[in-house]
């Protein structure tokens, strides 16, 4: 099927959030809450200490939405604009994956942000179990999940990738869905063994990345001092990126923490990196100067 068209399947899935189908908080109270987010600016609840702000990433300190959302009564504008439907309609058309393949399982969401993802997620999946760093945007989507009656689906945590190395994540998910984070981790390769030891044997892991159209297994290191849109003042910088793979360099990292059947491809349009990998069954990885040696 083409993209556009399962996108338009995913927008008819996505158009169930609105404030019409609230359960246990009014219109009103949730447009409030919602709106009274935007452009806070609130460091502390992030733990960061006076000295070290300067160094932190604008969208981690002050409050941006991320996806477009049509709620009924009023409308959000999301830095990532329709992304959450477009990223989901590309990994569908792209891989040996389709919507119904989501029916029965249940989902490790990363970096959820504002929950666009994770509510598109829940809209054609079993359940959904979403990671954010950030601790303001794990709340939101809580609140999203609460507010549209989906508790018993859908659990939001705070917490970062890397604290997912414990055996509470061990072989607990049938799908990883990870895209648009592993350019901004500083150790990548840690993560995908983290996500491919959080898969049950047959699972399988969806990744999106921005990178760079080679065809040697390269990546190029940005690092935090780069950005590229945006103003310091209104701490709406992009940027923040660390490794950014070509397809090939993905495909290697992916091998090596073990996946299987690994795609990689460069998508012109988007000027992005898709991957896909398999997890056959648990194997072994090299451990020598891996920076966190008691990895499963």
């Amino acid at each position: 099927m083409e993209p556009e068209a399962i996108a338009e399947e995913l927008r008819r899935r996505f158009a169930q959030y609105q404030t019409a189908n609230l359960k246990g908080v009014s219109a009103e109270d949730f447009a409030k809450h919602i709106q009274s987010q935007i452009g806070v600016v609130d460091a502390e609840i992030e733990g960061y200490g006076a000295y070290e702000l300067e160094q932190q990433r604008d969208l981690s300190i002050k409050f941006h939405w991320g996806h477009n959302h049509d709620f009924g009564a009023f409308k959000m504008r999301g830095r990532m604009a329709d992304r959450h439907i477009y990223l989901m309609a590309n990994f569908l058309s792209m891989f040996p994956v389709s919507i119904d393949d989501f029916g029965s399982k249940k989902v490790f969401d990363i970096g959820c942000w504002t929950g666009g993802t994770t509510l598109l997620l829940a809209s054609f999946a079993h359940s959904v179990l979403a990671i954010e760093e950030v601790k303001k945007y794990a709340e939101m989507t809580g609140f999203l999940a609460k507010s549209f009656g989906l508790e018993d689906r859908v659990n939001v945590q705070p917490r970062s990738i890397y604290k997912c190395n414990t055996r509470e994540f061990y072989d607990q998910f049938d799908i990883v869905y990870f895209p648009g984070v592993i350019y901004h981790l500083s150790d990548p390769l840690l993560a995908l063994r983290i996500l491919f030891n959080s898969l049950r044997p047959r699972g399988f892991i969806l990744v999106e990345s921005a990178g760079i159209n080679r065809s040697e297994p390269f990546c190029r290191f940005d690092g935090s001092l780069i950005h590229n849109s945006g103003s310091r003042d209104r701490l709406n910088r992009g940027g923040w990126n660390w490794f950014m793979p070509s397809p090939s360099a993905l495909a290697r990292m992916m091998r090596e923490v073990g996946f299987d059947e690994v795609q990689t491809v460069w998508h012109d349009s988007a000027r992005r990196v898709y991957g896909y990998g398999k997890k056959t069954s648990q194997v072994g990885m090299c451990k020598a100067g891996l920076s966190v040696s008691e990895i499963r």
